[in-house]
């Protein structure tokens, strides 16, 4: 029984080592595309975080506003009523 050749474990080897080439340069692709979506998903989050407080803050104003109305409402009423009195 004769020992492989050194040619052929240099091309067992030089195959390997494509082999494991292509293997790093599609888990590099993958993740690339995989911190693309990444970076898309953290946009959206932004994007939908900042338009929550915005309408937080729009209902607060809204608020504090109606609540005005009703003290000038309140006053109003309360003139009304004393010029009625008298």
């Amino acid at each position: 029984m004769s020992s492989p050749a050194y040619s052929d474990i240099l091309q067992n080897d030089a195959e390997i080592l494509e082999m494991q080439w292509q293997e790093m340069q599609w888990r590099h692709k993958k993740e690339q595309q995989l911190l693309l979506q990444l970076g898309k998903v953290a946009k959206l989050y932004w994007a939908e975080y900042v338009a929550h407080k915005a309408r937080r803050e729009a209902e607060e104003r809204a608020r504090e506003e109606a609540k005005k109305q009703r003290v000038v409402e309140k006053k109003k009423k309360k003139k009304k009523r004393i010029l009625e009195y008298l």
